[in-house]
């Protein structure tokens, strides 16, 4: 060691890494930048067909425009837009701020909320101007959201539902009606087992297979695609129960009150692997040591992301070698 120019403090730290045969490792922020920026997403613009968007910019910084078939495109042309707008901020405990030190904005909580806050900004459905200093014109859209909208309580994450959700009551009129709503962002599988309708434009409709079908397909191509995405689900419970009627004191009943859910449409956000990541397990595998990735995300994403660093080969089967549980 002393030949390689490393000062060991700990023999047996050392002795333990020469040993080791196995490495398990997470994914969000060990193996990818976490980073993460939704540059995708999709509405239903009829019931047979469906809407897609793209979005620029990859920072915390909400610079960026929202694209519709490679055209730039306002928003508020497209009701469902207001409607996932509305879900980013509304179903979110996380922010954004400006350090002023590295000059740049970073995230207050979790990357994958915080890209959702950003998206928010990037969408601006009511065309909030921009104005003030740089973070105040970063927080415009959310300000303003807030101000018509007023979040009750939280529903908090739990693994067993895969979402997340808020109550929430109206401040002011929007197209989104003028009663108390449940907005709910969770895994598109974990969602779509609790929705009977579909958001299109400002009505909803019966969900249907073939839908439901046509939402899974398209959310595992983002997993699976060139970018491997993450995706999540945003849904609306119309006329959700009454507060008085829940016990918010115990999680495990909160799946029983997002239910009869509307659907509203699916977001893609990009997490890049770090650059040396791969080069790492490739040298990990020449000394004989398996590489193991452990994520919350979707199977196919995880798959994919596999494959994209190095764990599987690009054409390997992954059947016996990749698994999912819940508990």
């Amino acid at each position: 060691m002393a030949k390689k120019n490393a000062i060991v403090r700990s023999l047996p730290s050392v002795e333990t890494l020469g040993c080791t045969s196995v490495i398990c490792s997470d994914k969000t922020g060990t193996l990818t930048t976490n980073m993460m920026s939704v540059c995708k997403m999709f509405v239903f613009k009829n019931e047979k067909s469906i809407d897609e968007f793209e979005i620029s910019g990859s920072t915390y910084e909400p610079n960026g425009d929202v694209f519709h078939d490679g055209k730039k495109i306002s928003a508020g042309d497209f009701a469902g837009l207001e409607e996932m707008a509305t879900i980013s901020i509304m179903c979110n405990d996380s922010a954004i701020d400006f350090n002023e030190y590295k000059n740049a904005f970073e995230k207050v909580g979790e990357a994958t909320e915080t890209a959702l806050i950003v998206l928010a900004e990037k969408v601006n459905p009511y065309g909030v101007s921009k104005s003030g200093g740089r973070l105040d014109s970063a927080k415009a859209v959310r300000k303003d959201m807030e101000g018509k909208w007023k979040k009750e309580f939280t529903l908090e994450f739990s693994r067993d539902r895969k979402s997340m959700s808020s109550y929430c009551t109206p401040k002011k009129p929007t197209r989104l009606g003028n009663g108390a709503k449940i907005f709910v962002k969770g895994a598109p599988e974990g969602v779509l087992d609790r929705c009977t309708f579909v958001r299109i434009g400002t009505e909803k409709v019966p969900m249907t297979p073939a839908m439901k079908e046509q939402i899974m397909d398209t959310a595992i191509a983002y997993g699976t695609g060139r970018d491997t995405l993450r995706c999540l689900a945003l849904a609306t419970a119309d006329n959700p129960m009454s507060p008085k009627d829940m016990d918010l004191e115990n999680s495990t009943k909160f799946v029983n009150y997002e239910t009869n859910l509307t659907f509203c449409g699916v977001v893609g956000m990009l997490d890049p692997p770090r650059m040396e990541v791969k080069p790492s397990i490739a040298l990990c595998r020449e000394a004989g040591i398996r590489v193991i990735m452990i994520t919350g995300d979707n199977k196919n994403t995880a798959e994919a992301i596999c494959k994209r660093i190095g764990i599987f080969e690009e054409e390997e089967s992954t059947e016996g070698l990749a698994y999912s549980g819940r508990y």
